[in-house]
């Protein structure tokens, strides 16, 4: 018996969810295709829900898959299927993210003041765009450098910055606005004289 993908989550039969899982734990690959099948829009649901991108959900479901196949072997019978497949989805999901929050940092990590663009800081605008930003930046410590670019260029929240530092939260608010403080003196070292 097969069902429909676009049937809600109660309409589709446990105990025909519970044979396949069977099935496919013997072996039959075609059980575990048709459980990816029925499953699949409900799942994909859940990883959106924790990615909130679509391209990022349907890596993290398509993972979530070969780590479930591969495990099948340790599946419990009595385990709700559906439960089991939300952990290794969050899981997945965790990893990805993480990952993906690293690379930010990895990339911010070798950026080099030339590359700077697009302030999003809380200067004066005008002053900014009047003045070498980049000779202001390079004359930051690196620790005040990496604050400024992580906050005001990308965009980071105070805990992601604070995470990336091993500091609290409070602590990196306070670095950063010491390192805002000391761009703006050297900001204002290169304003023109009136």
């Amino acid at each position: 018996m097969t069902y429909s993908s676009k049937l809600p989550l109660h309409q589709i039969d446990k105990a025909h969810i519970k044979e396949l899982v069977g099935q496919a734990k013997a072996g039959r690959k075609e059980a575990f295709d048709e459980l990816v099948r029925i499953t699949y829009p409900r799942l994909l649901a859940v990883a959106l829900r924790l990615t909130g991108n679509a391209e990022d959900a349907k890596d993290v479901l398509q993972e979530a898959y070969i780590r479930a196949f591969r495990s099948l072997k340790n599946y419990r019978e009595e385990a709700n299927f559906w439960n089991w497949m939300q952990t290794i989805i969050r899981n997945v999901a965790s990893s990805l993210l993480a990952r993906a929050r690293r690379r930010r940092f990895e990339v911010i990590d070798g950026v080099d003041s030339n590359d700077i663009s697009g302030y999003k800081g809380d200067m004066d605008q005008e002053i900014v765009d009047s003045i070498d930003l980049k000779e202001a930046m390079d004359e930051l410590p690196s620790e005040m450098k990496r604050l400024v670019l992580l906050k005001d260029f990308y965009g980071f929240e105070h805990s992601e910055i604070a995470n990336r530092l091993s500091i609290s939260e409070a602590n990196a608010k306070v670095r950063l606005h010491r390192a805002r403080n000391a761009l703006k003196v050297r900001l204002e070292q290169r304003l023109p004289k009136r």
